[in-house]
């Protein structure tokens, strides 16, 4: 942490001396790139970071992960079925349900996860203008269910782009993604349609006599139609692939795959001068994955009371689907803006489609053993209610004070239902330089059905799980510069975790944790403006997880982050090193990243780009049996040549 703390200052001080005599005014830049991010942010809603439409063509940012792998604190990660997981703690389950996405103003999720990001973490970005995330328990008028992490995507309007777009690239390894959009106004309406595929052919490993795979092709459609108080948007996308190591601890794989087809039509309508919203939104999700075994090297699973069972293959489908409904009011009674709203969601899942070829082995001879089908329940309500208050003090200092709660309703089941509560407390203060942000939060969050459900581990006699969190930022600027400062706390209680005390009746499956994990979180971030549009980036965190699991894995990381922009004529370049630090079990990883545009007229782009140039970046290890793990990179080093054609 010391030599990136060097690093950063020197950095800073070259900068500043090189660029001293170019730097333009600070105000005048950051009101134009943050044009569009403007007309949606709020301050008041958590710690925020603006990724505007200029920053995410400069950095030729293809999928979100692209901007995941940079965040404060966090970072782009996988489970191991290959899927986004950016709080993957390995061996078996998803971490990231906190995690929630928005399309617009549509949450992108799935029933049985409880969160999107295990599906749209690396979505394509081509069709999208602006992202903000927000962090530190953001406000809760964002969606139904609480949140750590809030990803608010926006896509591209006629307003903006009217017209239409081709756009082709190619990348290593036999990588490619081809997208078009076209958009337009008309009689008091517009509407936007894009289409994309994305074959995300990946480095191939070799473990213990088998090849592990990590390839998905993506198939996406995005349609939205739009009036001054109306928008209707559909989303929908096929992905068919590898599932890399599979869910199951005790083999390396032969063979995986997985499938997955996603449907959702969402509406959101303003009235009454707009102090008043309706969204609705349904979708349906089904998907599949299968993993088979050698003969030879079956995954091997202790049972307490039965004995060791051997699996040699496994084929799942799912079933899921939800509709969601809410309506929130916003009144303005002189200092005070008082916002509520009622909220309402259906979730039906079905994962009982199973086929497996399983044997006791132990105590002998083999026997066939059939695996459990049923589920404890198939369908959940979800009624949420929520009160925010937003008092401006003077024109420098305002108070939002939240409460909100849900009822989780378990239909026709033996699992209990769950009452979940979080309250939220914040102060910001601004002048003409300063802004500072102080959070304090309570939330709850039920246990997903993924976690009760599941065959493998799930446990339906888990209890919800407790965060508490303090999160204070500084942030001031000058004609020059752009300075932040973000600190945090937090103890989370009950923590689901994988029991892997095999004299324990729930050995291998989801238990509440009886130990308590805090976090100790800290980032310093500078901006420099030069010129018109040239910036550099610089940023150094740390995060520090006291946590029962493994032993402490991955309990430090440290991070810096250095990136550059700049624009020269006609050529867009893009400069970044991301630096990891602290992480047990694998050494520590140094990205870098380049690219360059060139607009030989307005309507054509070429561009080149390399990910992870010196093949240096983070890795990631996974558990195959106990002692035996594989090591992979997170982000492969990886080169992309691509054209865009704008008609």
């Amino acid at each position: 942490m010391q030599k990136l703390l060097h690093l950063f200052i020197l950095t800073s001080i070259l900068t500043v001396s090189a660029y001293s005599e170019e730097i333009d005014n600070l105000l005048t830049a950051y009101e134009k790139a943050s044009e569009l991010s403007n007309k949606t942010k709020d301050e008041a809603a958590g710690n925020l970071i603006v990724y505007t439409r200029d920053d995410l063509e400069r950095m030729q940012a293809n999928t979100l992960k692209d901007i995941i792998k940079s965040l404060r604190f966090f970072h782009y990660a996988e489970n191991r079925m290959g899927q986004p997981d950016m709080l993957n703690q390995d061996p078996v389950t998803y971490y990231s349900k906190s995690v929630r996405l928005y399309l617009n103003d549509n949450e992108l999720y799935t029933p049985l996860a409880g969160s999107g990001f295990v599906h749209f973490g690396d979505m394509e970005l081509d069709f999208i203008d602006h992202i903000e995330i927000y962090e530190g328990f953001p406000s809760f008028d964002f969606g139904i269910e609480p949140a750590t992490i809030v990803i608010r995507l926006y896509s591209k309007t006629a307003e903006h782009d009217a017209g239409g777009r081709i756009r082709a690239q190619g990348g290593t390894y036999g990588a490619n993604l081809e997208s078009a959009y076209y958009a337009d106004e008309f009689d008091g309406l517009s509407y936007f349609a894009y289409a994309s595929r994305y074959d995300n052919e990946r480095k191939e490993f070799s473990h213990d006599g088998e090849t592990l795979k990590r390839n998905a092709r993506k198939e996406r459609v995005f349609a939205s139609i739009a009036s001054e108080n109306h928008r209707l948007d559909i989303h929908g996308y096929h992905q068919k692939g590898d599932a890399f190591l599979g869910t199951l601890v005790g083999a390396t794989p032969q063979e995986t795959a997985t499938k997955a087809r996603y449907i959702s039509v969402a509406s959101h309508s303003t009235f009454q001068d707009k102090t008043v919203t309706l969204d609705l939104s349904f979708l349906n999700k089904t998907g599949e994955y299968d993993f088979d075994y050698a003969p030879t090297n079956p995954a091997l699973t202790v049972r307490p009371g039965i004995g060791t069972l051997a699996l040699y293959s496994l084929d799942q489908q799912s079933k899921e689907d939800s509709y969601t409904a809410g309506v929130k009011k916003t009144w303005h009674f002189e200092e005070h803006t008082l916002s509520g709203g009622i909220q309402f969601r259906h979730k039906h899942f079905d994962s009982t489609d199973t086929d497996a070829d399983i044997y006791l082995i132990d105590p002998p001879p083999p026997t066939p053993f059939p695996l459990p089908t049923d589920q404890p329940y198939y369908s959940e309500d979800v009624y949420s209610l929520f009160l925010q208050d937003e008092y401006s003090i003077d024109e420098h200092q305002m108070v939002t004070f939240s409460l909100m709660g849900q009822h989780y309703h378990r239909k026709q089941s033996s699992v209990d239902d769950q009452e979940t509560f979080q309250g939220r407390l914040g102060y910001i203060y601004t002048d003409e330089h300063w802004v500072a942000k102080t959070f304090l939060s309570h939330q709850e969050f039920s246990s997903e059905p993924y976690m009760t459900t599941s065959t493998q581990y799930g446990n339906a006699d888990l209890d919800k799980e407790a965060y508490y969190s303090i999160f204070q930022e500084f942030a001031y600027h000058t004609d020059t510069t752009l300075t932040k400062l973000v600190l945090g706390y937090g103890k989370n209680e009950d923590t689901p975790i994988l029991d892997a005390d095999p004299a324990s009746p729930t050995y291998g499956k989801m238990i509440n944790s009886d130990k308590d994990i805090y976090g100790h979180s800290a980032a310093l971030e500078q901006t420099f403006f030069f010129r018109e549009k040239d910036k550099l980036e610089l940023q150094i965190s740390t995060f520090f997880l006291e946590s029962p699991v493994q032993d402490g894995r991955d309990a430090r990381h440290h991070m810096g982050v250095i990136r550059m922009l700049n624009s020269f004529g006609n050529f867009d370049l893009f400069n970044e090193l991301i630096i990891h630090e602290g992480y047990a079990y694998v050494s520590n990883g140094h990205d870098y990243s380049a690219g360059v545009r060139y607009h030989p007229t307005r309507d054509l782009t070429f561009n080149l780009k390399g990910e992870n140039i010196f093949d240096d970046g983070l890795e990631w290890d996974y558990m195959v049996t106990p002692g035996n793990r594989v090591i992979v990179p997170v982000i492969e080093r990886r080169f992309w040549a691509g054209v865009e054609y704008l008609f």
